[in-house]
């Protein structure tokens, strides 16, 4: 059975890294040709406007992940009918919430010029059309989303994932295009557009296809349903909300204090927001396996996979990590160009070390979903919220862009130490030792970074280093940090079961 649930959660996390990959490669292919298409005020109001789409994602307000929860226990349980309720229920709420987004987004757009008020004023009307095409698109996504949490819920992650990845593929070549043209922010807005409906019935005739036993039928909807939904969703949405304010809010501030450097910024949370999709994309296998383990009362499995969860978490943040921190500069020279790179350096850098600190705890996190405590725990994301928006401003009014990304930092460090010293002693049904989880799940991966960030201190003491001397000392170190990886990183049982594994592929 535990080989089963192994296999489950890898076979996810595989579809959702491979889903990740697709999307990354798109995310990363498309800003070399916009940084070069566009001025670097209209790319400002691209990324700016993207940003402010992407804010109608907390009009869910949790439903989403209520739904995956709650189908895979009700399927863990062979409860059918109580499964084909919470799928009804959450795809009626969900269109309730497509109204409240059209709204919404009809207030962003009246609002829009005004807010970004440095802005040139042909990119103003333009991104007002631009705002109500794509947010008009996006809104009917929500109920659409129903699908997609279904399969996460029956740990078939594979389906959305080929879903996601072709919509984001066919969304960058239509917006190359419509740059490539030079369209306008208007039609590279309908290209968005275009491709997210296309999406919307792939996940519709993929749910009639393979899920169709999951049934939504708007006569299923109950208002018991709805209860327990909005309860366990209430948590997610202050959750959600605090987000907003950390990683929602960002550019917006820039785009207000400094708008010369939204560009830049832009770019530079682009990288970032890789690594952090690429963490959310592994660790959201665990939800569903976390669900079943909590329906069973298994506090022990609960601890251990917290433990071996945040270890090879901290692994793969700093493998990601350090490179940006060491070759930032350089990176973001070949990808976007020098002018970028002169800009956006030193706010790359302050984001990556805020994003490890940050997503270090991100195990935590998606287990306390897992077995429905966030409840518990909402203090700590306000707290990081309201400290990193007040943080933010305050540096941006004085520092500019730099600003906003020394208040992440400091929201993400008042997250990690609100998870350590009071969400974990109030968190039950999950084994929780504290220490064994500093030593052996964030100690022991960054000691095998020390050769990684003695290059990035040498690097920092003598910046004149040239590219070639210093890839080569981050080669040298990335080998001797990989042999402390294995040497040292995993535990002799993970290294016998990698080995096994190893010698069947």
């Amino acid at each position: 059975m535990a080989d089963r649930a192994n296999r489950s959660i890898l076979a996810n996390a595989t579809a959702n890294v491979l889903r990740l990959v697709g999307s990354g490669i798109v995310v990363l292919a498309v800003p070399p040709f916009l940084t070069r298409l566009l001025s670097k005020e209209a790319y400002g109001a691209w990324v700016l406007l993207m940003q402010w789409v992407l804010w109608l994602g907390f009009l869910d307000f949790g439903l989403q992940i209520a739904v995956a929860r709650f189908v895979a226990k009700a399927d863990e349980l062979n409860q059918t009918e109580e499964r084909n309720a919470v799928a009804s229920t959450a795809f009626v709420l969900l269109s309730v919430a497509c109204g409240v987004a059209l709204v919404v987004i009809a207030l962003l757009a009246w609002q829009f010029p005004h807010v970004f008020s440095k802005m040139p004023s042909y990119l103003q009307q333009q991104g007002r059309i631009a705002l109500l095409v794509m947010g008009s698109a996006f809104a009917f996504g929500l109920p659409a989303s129903t699908f997609s949490a279904i399969f996460i819920g029956l740990q078939r992650n594979n389906i959305p994932a080929a879903v996601s990845v072709g919509s984001k593929v066919v969304t960058a070549c239509l917006v190359i295009a419509a740059a490539v043209n030079h369209s306008g922010l208007a039609v590279m807005a309908a290209a968005v557009a275009l491709s997210n409906v296309g999406s919307y019935i792939s996940s519709w005739l993929a749910w009639r296809a393979w899920a169709s036993g999951v049934r939504i039928r708007i006569s299923s909807a109950s208002k018991e349903c709805a209860r327990r939904i909005a309860e366990y969703s209430s948590a997610l949405t202050v959750w959600n909300g605090a987000m907003l304010l950390i990683s929602g809010v960002d550019l917006s501030v820039v785009g207000i204090f400094d708008y010369r450097a939204t560009a830049a910024y832009g770019v530079a949370a682009t990288l970032t927001n890789v690594v952090a999709q690429t963490q959310g994309a592994i660790f959201s296998a665990f939800l569903p396996a976390s669900a079943v383990l909590s329906a069973r009362g298994d506090d022990g499995k609960l601890g251990g996979m917290l433990l071996s969860s945040t270890r090879y978490g901290c692994v793969t943040l700093l493998l990601m990590g350090l490179p940006l921190l060491i070759s930032g500069n350089f990176i973001l020279r070949i990808w976007v160009g020098s002018e970028y790179a002169a800009q956006g350096t030193a706010v790359l850098q302050v984001l990556v070390v805020a994003n490890i600190i940050r997503l270090s705890s991100l195990p935590y996190s998606t287990l306390l979903l897992g077995t429905g405590q966030q409840r518990k725990v909402i203090v700590s994301p306000i707290a990081e919220g309201i400290a990193n928006l007040v943080a933010s401003v305050v540096g941006a009014y004085f520092l500019g862009a730099i600003g906003v990304a020394i208040g992440t930092l400091i929201g993400s460090i008042v997250s990690v130490a609100f998870h350590f010293f009071y969400n974990m002693p109030r968190t039950s049904s999950i084994a929780i030792d504290r220490p064994l989880l500093v030593k052996d799940g964030l100690l022991r991966p960054l000691a095998c970074a020390i050769p990684l960030a003695l290059v990035m201190i040498l690097h920092f003491l003598v910046p004149q280093m040239t590219v070639a001397i210093l890839l080569s000392l981050a080669a040298v170190a990335t080998a001797m940090s990989l042999f402390l990886l294995w040497n040292y990183g995993l535990l002799s049982s993970e290294r016998s079961r990698l080995q096994s594994a190893l010698r069947l592929a």
